[in-house]
Order: C-alpha cells, then structure tokens, then sequence
C-alpha cells in the first residue's frame, strides 16, 4: 500500500504538481492501493483531472492541515509536528498489518520527516518513508534556529539524521540532487530522481499562436523579488518604451502583497488572489514566450513550475542561465533564449520583437514538444517504480487488492 500525504498546502496550491505525481506513482505500482491524505480543498483541486480521477488504485481521504505557520515550511513548530504525527499515525493503523507500507510526503515542513519517521517506528508494520523536497529544499542552507533544541528538529537536521526506519527523500530535477551533493553529500546518497511531470490535463489543443506583433512575453508564477518580478518590470518598461504596441508583456500569477510598483506596464492589471485555473490558462495560451529570470540560490533546490507550464503550453522561454535552465537546454535542445545575465535576457526580449523568425520559433516548439513528451506520468512512472524498487528493496512485494477512487 502507498500512503501519500499533503499536509502543507491547500486549495489549488501546488495542486497542478502535486496532480502529476500521484498519478506516475499510481501508474507506477498499479496492483497498489494508494490512498492520498489532503485537505478537503486539495482534494477538491486533484479530482478535477479526469485522468487522475480515473485511475482505479486510487482513493482521496480528507485530513485536516495544520494552520499554525500557514506556507512557513523552515519554522519548527512542535504542535505541527504532533499534527503530522497523528495524521500519519492514524492512516497506518487502517493499513494491513500484512502489507508493506510506503508513506510519501508530497512537501514537507521542517518537522514533517520526523513526523512520518517516527509514526512509522511505532506503526508496527513494514513502512518506508519517502520523502517529496519542492522548494523548501532551500531551508537546509539558509537560517536556523538558536536554540539548540529547535535547531535539532529543522530541515538540515532531518536531512542529516539517520532514523530507525527507512527513509528516503524525493526530488523532480537532476541538478538538484546535484546541488544537494555539494552541500550535504550523505543525504544526496539517499535522495532519488524523477523529473517533474507535466499536467497533461492542460495541454492545448491547438497549435501555438504565430509570432506576430504584438509579440506578447509573460511572467508566470508569483510575482515577488525572489522570483525576479522586479526584473520583468524594469525590462518591460523599457521595451515598452521602444517599441510601444510591438509588444505587450503579461502577468500570469498573483503579485506578492506590496510589490505593484511598476505593474501599469502590464496587459492586465495585477492579481492579488489567486487566478482562477480558467483565467490563467486563458492568460498562457495567449503568450508567445515565457520569461523566467532565475536567479542561483532558490533555483539551485527547487523545480519550477513555471517552466514546466511553458514545456506544457510549448511556449519557448527567455531565461537566466542556472544549473536547471541548462539541465533542461541539454536535454531537450533549443527550448528558447538561455542568457548570461539581465543585459543578455534584455536583448533576447528585443530580439523576438524586432526579428521574428518563424522558423526558430518553430526549431523551439518541436524541442519543447520533446520535453514534454519526456515529463508525461505514463513515462515517468518506470522511472518511479526503479526508484522505490532501489530505495525499499521487497517493500511493496505483497500487493493489496485496489479500490475504486471516491472521496470519503
């Protein structure tokens, strides 16, 4: 049986990934059950992909998400903790004491490793803990507690501690786990790959528009400084300025609270709440192109989302060159623009608005077309399946008959 478990986010929060990867676990092991643990609302989010839905291994069991440090992954919080720990706690007490057992965390807080650890040593069964890094990977290299008590339970201690049972922990990119290596080599040892899986749900069904004026450039994703939304801004008022209705750039995403400075260059005016799926997917397919200015430091530890968007809708990318831009440059080919710095983004945003070239453009969907053939869950699924083979050798040997996927 394979528990998985997302207690961190809620609503349409990480849903479209989340989506992904329960569905190339549950194609990878199909004689499993897996039971996904989610807040109501969450739940609500996955079984809107028909394909998800359909699958018959799988059932949704709604839980309750703890509120105390709501999107704060790096802070300890021991009444969390004990949450995680009774949440995971009960659901193993439903499995069969015959069957082998694998809990996946889809995130995770600081505290949720020992959470699921901990519950599965005093579960009494065969149990492996998998654990999914999106993100919040980045709080292993970052601040830590004083205290030396809390400081044992952050995210850096959970990757460096050795717990009684198995666990192991999940990440959706090659370059990092090789930028885990050169921080924390021991927990890269115990750290498998699967690439992040596109949302099939939302693949077009049209072509691309045609590259014609206005050529239209977007950001996708949270507007806020981490992400490199004042560079968008400060790139597109000048482009603006220069060639006025050649372009028009696009904000796809919601702006962090307090940074509209600079918004007005803007098609439409910025979001404060989450878009509706509808809307930002209305917003996506108008684009020609997807800038993405990653910057080294939260891009080492994290996949994008909004890079996989542009791989889904086949929108080629004007980007920073960083160690996933590249990993994704020499797998897939010419995807877009990879740039050297902010000047070089820039003049691959002047370029598109003053020489379109068709047949580029097209040179760069057909490479994006490759990657996301690469990053459906019916291929990824093998890539799964050897990894919990590898990782949690005869765990899932004995299967458990499905059941079909209803909310309780």
């Amino acid at each position: 049986m394979i528990l998985i478990f997302e207690m961190t986010w809620t609503g349409t929060v990480h849903a479209p990934v989340n989506c992904g990867v329960i569905q190339f676990v549950a194609r990878a092991w199909p004689e499993q059950q897996v039971r996904v643990h989610a807040d109501p609302t969450h739940l609500t989010e996955l079984q809107r992909d028909p394909a998800l839905a359909a699958l018959p291994n799988i059932a949704f069991m709604p839980i309750e998400v703890s509120q105390r440090y709501r999107g704060r992954t790096h802070m300890v919080s021991f009444p969390r903790f004990w949450q995680e720990f009774r949440t995971i706690r009960t659901a193993l007490g439903k499995v069969p004491h015959k069957a082998g057992c694998l809990v996946l965390l889809t995130s995770t807080t600081a505290t949720g490793t020992f959470a699921a650890a901990y519950a599965a040593r005093l579960s009494g069964r065969r149990v492996g803990v998998q654990i999914g890094l999106h993100g919040n990977l980045s709080d292993a290299t970052g601040w830590r507690p004083r205290n030396p008590l809390v400081r044992a339970f952050d995210t850096r201690s959970a990757l460096e501690r050795r717990f009684q049972v198995p666990v192991r922990f999940l990440v959706l990119e090659p370059a990092i786990r090789a930028a885990l290596q050169s921080v924390l080599p021991e927990a890269s040892a115990r750290t498998d790959i699967v690439r992040h899986p596109i949302n099939a749900a939302e693949i077009p069904t049209s072509d691309p528009p045609v590259p014609l004026p206005p050529i239209r450039i977007g950001f996708v994703g949270l507007g806020s400084e981490a992400k490199g939304f004042p560079t968008f801004l400060d790139i597109a008022a000048r482009v603006k300025a220069r060639h006025g209705d050649r372009v028009a750039f696009v904000h796809v995403g919601v702006v962090q609270a307090g940074k509209t400075a600079g918004c007005d260059v803007l098609e439409d005016p910025p979001a404060h709440e989450h878009l509706p799926r509808a809307e930002f997917a209305r917003r996506l397919a108008a684009l020609h192109y997807v800038f993405l200015p990653f910057r080294r430091g939260y891009y080492d530890f994290s996949a994008s989302g909004a890079l996989i968007d542009a791989v889904t809708w086949l929108k080629p990318v004007i980007t920073m060159r960083v160690p996933l831009s590249e990993q994704f440059f020499a797998e897939s080919g010419e995807i877009g623009f990879l740039c050297e710095d902010e000047a070089g983004m820039e003049a691959a945003v002047e370029r598109v608005v003053t020489e379109v070239d068709p047949e580029r453009y097209a040179r760069q969907i057909d490479a994006l077309r490759r990657a996301r053939e690469a990053r459906r869950t019916e291929v990824l699924a093998a890539a799964y399946r050897e990894a919990v083979e590898l990782g949690f050798p005869k765990l899932l040997e004995q299967p458990v008959r499905p059941v079909a996927a209803r909310p309780e």
